[in-house]
Parts: C-alpha cells; structure tokens; sequence
C-alpha cells in the first residue's frame, strides 16, 4: 500500500527539531499548489509513457518528493547539490520549495537514461524526444542548473566550486561503490548543520554503513515497505 506524508510529519518534525505545526503550513501550502500540479500535469499530457496519468493531489507523487519539498523550505538552502533527475519531478518539488524560500541554486548531476547500468537497477528511460528534466515548469527553471555527464568526473568539480553546501542529494548510480563515492565525497563539503539525503537505500546497506562510519543519527522513511514493492529514503544530519 502507498504510503503518504501525513503519516510521517510527526516523526520527521521531531527528527528536524521543528513544531509539527510548523511542518503542517508547509505541507498544507504544498497540497494548495495547484498551480503547480496543473503544469505537470500540463507537461506528460499526451506523451505516450504517462497515458491516462494526471494527478489529482501532491500525495500521488509519492513520499519522497513531498519531503524534499519540505525539507528544502525548512532548510532554506542557498547551496542543494543532487545527482539524479531523469524526468525532473523531485528536482521540481525542491525548486517550488526554492522559489517559495526566494532563495537558493539546485546543481543536478544526471546521467543519460540509457547507460547500460542505471537501466540494470530499473530505472527506466526518458520518453522518446524528452530532455533531462523535462517535466520541470518553466517558471521554476530560473534556480536549476543541469548538467550532464558521469558524476565521477561532475561531481568533485561542482562540490569544491559550490562548497559549502546546505543539502546534498544521492539518487542516481545505486550501486554500493558510487552510494559510498557521493556520499563520502558530498559529506567534506557539507557545511556543518547541512543534510545528507539518500534514495533507495533498500538497494543495498551503502547508507546504513556510511553513517555508522560518520557516527550519525539517521532516519529512513519510506514511499513503498510492502512485499510487493519497497522504496526507502534516509537523512543524516552533519554535526561538528
């Protein structure tokens, strides 16, 4: 059964040491942007890999994208990094959550949708004639720079250039090896009291034993904890 955020606000606004009062404006203004929901909506109208998709409330777009929304106008970053975007929709939750906080630059890191091995881990492909971030609304695009190419070469160059960062984000290469890499890598230029996000860590024990390694305190919630399906997400918090 799919899970939604409601049930998560209590835990997730004890875990980011704010009121649950607090975290519910914020997912109320979110379930009240429909505007926004309206241009996705907008945007996979008639391609052929979403038809007979519109949604009708954030909710259907899973855990995952409603908490990077609402960490990311906790946060307020100046500085999101994030590896991963393929069509865009968690990019485009964080840049209305940037847009709201009038503030901030999301950098993305993507690979092509068709290298050999993210296709292995089940990611599927873009739709035919769609770009990276396709389904991010023009009027948010304005904080968002995208680029292309493996991490391993990206990501070091946009960390020592955007360093400090507030957020970071691993969601691309699931593999335990390249987990280790970002995270390890992303951690040095985490500013003290920034936050390290992982998805899927369900795929291997990659986030697990990272921040038993930094001696953090994560939390791991979940979009899907089924037999039939399991999607999980982790946060750890960086202090010193």
């Amino acid at each position: 059964m799919q899970k939604t955020i409601d049930e998560f606000l209590p835990v997730l606004a004890k875990y980011w040491d704010i009121s649950v009062t607090r975290l519910q404006t914020y997912y109320d203004e979110l379930q009240a942007s429909q505007d926004f929901l309206t241009a996705l909506n907008n945007a996979i109208k008639g391609v052929p890999e979403f038809s007979g998709v519109q949604f009708r409330h954030v909710n259907e777009l899973r855990v995952y994208r409603s908490m990077l929304y609402l960490l990311t106008r906790i946060v307020k970053p100046e500085i999101f990094v994030e590896t991963g975007v393929l069509n865009g929709f968690g990019s485009a939750f964080i840049l209305l959550a940037m847009y709201r906080n009038g503030k901030g630059t999301l950098y993305s890191i993507d690979l092509p949708s068709d290298e050999l091995r993210i296709l292995a881990q089940g990611t599927t492909m873009l739709p035919r004639e769609k770009s990276t971030g396709w389904v991010i609304p023009e009027g948010l695009r304005g904080r968002h720079e995208l680029l292309l190419g493996p991490a391993q070469l990206l990501l070091p160059k946009i960390l020592a250039e955007c360093a400090p960062l507030d957020v970071f984000l691993h969601d691309s290469d699931h593999s335990y090896p390249h987990m280790m890499f970002e995270l390890a890598l992303a951690w040095l230029y985490l500013r003290p009291k920034g936050w390290l996000l992982c998805d899927n860590i369900e795929q291997n024990s990659a986030f697990t034993d990272f921040v038993r390694g930094v001696n953090g305190e994560r939390l791991i919630i979940s979009s899907f904890d089924t037999p039939e399906r399991v999607w999980k997400h982790g946060m750890v918090q960086k202090f010193e």
